[in-house]
């Protein structure tokens, strides 16, 4: 009963990250068609690449760990895969507004990422063994990845005093996901559950540090940006 009702809760969340995702893409796409959409990085100003592909990372990383428990966890597979395809979606927005070969790269590497692991799913009893070593890593990278990606998010803020078209209601909703990541990785036990808890725990007090940042800068629209 509990599982059902926190995995239930983790899988609302998550939908509210889907949400999320869209408003985020939804900013981007509409300075787009704005005079200004032609200026290099302008449609995705203040976005650090670095941080949606750890985002992605992190998703894609318990999207494959689902796949390779004993049994297929479909709560953490249906929303992860949603979520992580979402993200995969921005990171393409960053891949055609920006030029600098280091903000295409990471689409191209998710792309390869989708392939792998549709391919770990077809052929799931075969490389089960391996493949939950492989995911248990990868789910400890995506922490460490995660890290680094959410500072690099907030310095990129810090360093050009505004939050951009960076979404505010996205950051929020992500914070909460990460709650109930850290809810249900308790309700798996720390045996399954210790990936979610440890990069739920780190995700959560990341996104609040962005969240702080939506307070202190206020949004500017700026012709040149830096798009590192």
């Amino acid at each position: 009963m509990l599982y059902n009702a926190v995995g239930m809760l983790s899988s609302i969340f998550f939908i509210g990250c889907l949400f999320g995702l869209v408003d985020q893409l939804r900013r981007i796409r509409k300075r787009k068609a704005d005079g200004l959409s032609k200026t290099i990085g302008y449609a995705t100003q203040s976005i650090s690449a670095n941080a949606f592909f750890s985002s992605f990372i992190a998703f894609y990383a318990f999207f494959l760990y689902s796949i390779m428990l004993d049994e297929v966890e479909y709560y953490m597979f249906v929303t992860r895969l949603f979520a992580a395809l979402m993200t995969l979606t921005i990171l393409y927005e960053i891949y055609i507004d920006r030029d600098r070969i280091s903000q295409k790269i990471p689409f191209i590497t998710g792309l390869v990422c989708m392939a792998i692991a549709g391919l770990a799913f077809i052929y799931r009893e075969d490389v089960l063994v391996v493949g939950r070593s492989t995911s248990l890593v990868l789910a400890l990278g995506a922490t460490l990845v995660m890290l680094q990606g959410g500072i690099q998010q907030i310095r990129k803020i810090h360093k050009e005093k505004t939050t951009g078209v960076l979404s505010l209601p996205m950051n929020a909703i992500f914070m909460c996901k990460d709650l109930a990541n850290v809810a249900f990785g308790l309700v798996l036990g720390f045996t399954d559950g210790w990936p979610l808890l440890l990069l739920g725990s780190i995700s959560a007090l990341l996104k609040l540090g962005i969240i702080i940042q939506f307070f202190c800068y206020r949004k500017r629209c700026e012709k040149a940006v830096n798009v590192s």
